[in-house]
Formats: structure tokens, C-alpha cells, sequence
């Protein structure tokens, strides 16, 4: 009796640790790097192609598993094709953005660039799913040599749809872009010191041991404009990818660490926003 009473707990056990619930949520760099695969396998994602819109399919399936309710943003391309955004969103109003543009250069299948952004970004949404105020945006037509224009037109469009008044209460904005390969873990803004949201992300890193650096640029990803449309964002982003925009940004070379460690100061600093 005492046996099977013994052999029944440990059964129950292992389906109570089986089962995934809110609260045991975690980063996974390995599942990160599966999903990586997963949109890289029909090769690149030029905005406004089927790929793209597949890419944008398999976006949308991973947020609906999250019980999220997803968003479909089209918008036109100077090319008259459409691109499109999926945004997913938690409960309450706008207080953060978490962005990573999905689609990709002409060269190659863009796994770095930025099929590890993607991922990151997907395993911030496992974890704070049940977190209110926070907006998902997988955006299409990053890549400005694609589309010939100079604005990051999933971005622009994003920021469009948010109403002036409600701008400046949104406390977090950061887009994740080539987070899976490089030697140094940049945060990334237009400004000459670092804005709120730069400053979030690099405190939180810093308490999270990842040894982060501020840089200046002048507007290489998509919080070049949310931060021209009103609302101070920052780029986490890996530096330096000697296969940026070439064939041989593969899945293969994504390191699930780097991707993992975006993830994480990702959601220490939407925690850490939320709280303040």
C-alpha cells in the first residue's frame, strides 16, 4: 500500500511539473532558436512577399498559443504590394511596446537579422502574457534598401495607430533586432545620452551581470520611429554580425545565450517600468 501510495505522488508530481502555467513561464534560448528555424526555413522575407506573410502567419499562431488577441496591421509599400504588422496585447491600456521587425534582406534567410529578434521578443510575451499594458509588434518592412523608403514603415505605421495623447504614457519602448550573434550586448538611441527607455534597459542589464554599452546611431531600426513619433525607445541589439545582410546569416549561427539574455533584461526592465 505504502508503494503505491508512493508511486501515485510521484506520478501526480510529474504531471503538475508537465504542466506550463503563467506563473512557471521561462525564457528558453533552445525554443527561441527552434522558432528561428521555423521562420527561416523558406528563405528570406522581403516585406511585401509570401514569405513575409508566412513569417507573419507563424507570428500570429505563436501569440494565439499565448492566449493573446492578435492584431493584423497592413499598410502599402512604394512597390503598391502591402506589408503588414501583428500586434498581440495584453490587458489594459498601452504602458510599454516590445517590437522586432520579422522581415528580412534579398540575400539571405535572415536568422540573425531578425529571426532572433523575433524569438526574443516571443519568449518576453510567454512570460508576461498575463501583464497588463504591454504591446507586441512583429512589424514587416524594416529593411529601407528592400523598400526603398526612409522611413522603418512597419514602425511608422505602428505609431500611427497610437493617438498623440496616449504617447507620452507609454513608460518602455524597446525593439529587439539582431539579438542572437556578436561579441558586445549594445543598448542603441538616437540621443547623445541615453533616453528613459535606454536607461531601463541598461540599468536592468547591468543588474543582470550582461555588461552593456550605450551607443548612438542615427536611426538604424525601428525605435528611430517611435522615437520621432513621440516615444523615447531604445535598440537591444548584439554588436558586431560579420554575416549582417549576407547569405550567411543562418540559423545555425544564433546562439540561444545571447538571444535568452535580450529576453531577460527585457522583462526586468518592462518589470521594473510597470513598477515606478
Amino acid at each position: 500500500m505504502r508503494r503505491r501510495r508512493s508511486a501515485l505522488a510521484v506520478a501526480i508530481l510529474a504531471a503538475a511539473l508537465a504542466v506550463p502555467t503563467a506563473s512557471a513561464a521561462v525564457v528558453d534560448g533552445k525554443r527561441a532558436k527552434k522558432f528561428v528555424y521555423a521562420l527561416s526555413a523558406n528563405g528570406h522575407r522581403v516585406a511585401g512577399t509570401p514569405n513575409e506573410r508566412r513569417g507573419a502567419w507563424l507570428v500570429g499562431q505563436r501569440f494565439r498559443k499565448f492566449d493573446l488577441p492578435v492584431t493584423i496591421q497592413k499598410f502599402p509599400l512604394p512597390n503598391g504590394r502591402n506589408s503588414r504588422n501583428v500586434i498581440a496585447k495584453t490587458g489594459g491600456p498601452v504602458r510599454v511596446l516590445v517590437v522586432a521587425h520579422m522581415d528580412s534582406v534579398r540575400a539571405g534567410p535572415g536568422a540573425n537579422d531578425n529571426g532572433s529578434g523575433v524569438a526574443a521578443m516571443l519568449e518576453v510575451a510567454n512570460v508576461l502574457k498575463e501583464t497588463e499594458g504591454i504591446w507586441f509588434a512583429a512589424l514587416g518592412a524594416e529593411e529601407r534598401e528592400m523598400t526603398g523608403s526612409h522611413l522603418h514603415l512597419g514602425s511608422d505605421r505602428l505609431v500611427r495607430s497610437i493617438p498623440r495623447i496616449v504617447r507620452p504614457r507609454i513608460v518602455l519602448a524597446l525593439s529587439l533586432d539582431m539579438v542572437g550573434y556578436g561579441p558586445t550586448l549594445n543598448i542603441r538611441g538616437l540621443e547623445t545620452s541615453p533616453n528613459r527607455s535606454a536607461r531601463r534597459a541598461i540599468n536592468r542589464a547591468r543588474a543582470l551581470g550582461y555588461a552593456p554599452s550605450y551607443l548612438r546611431d542615427s536611426g538604424v531600426s525601428d525605435h528611430a520611429e517611435m522615437t520621432r513619433g513621440g516615444i523615447p525607445a531604445a535598440l537591444v541589439t548584439y554588436r558586431w554580425d560579420t554575416c549582417w545582410h549576407l547569405s550567411c546569416d543562418r540559423p545555425a549561427r544564433v546562439v540561444p545565450r545571447k538571444m535568452g539574455n535580450a529576453a531577460r533584461l527585457t522583462i526586468a526592465a518592462i518589470r521594473r517600468a510597470l513598477e515606478d
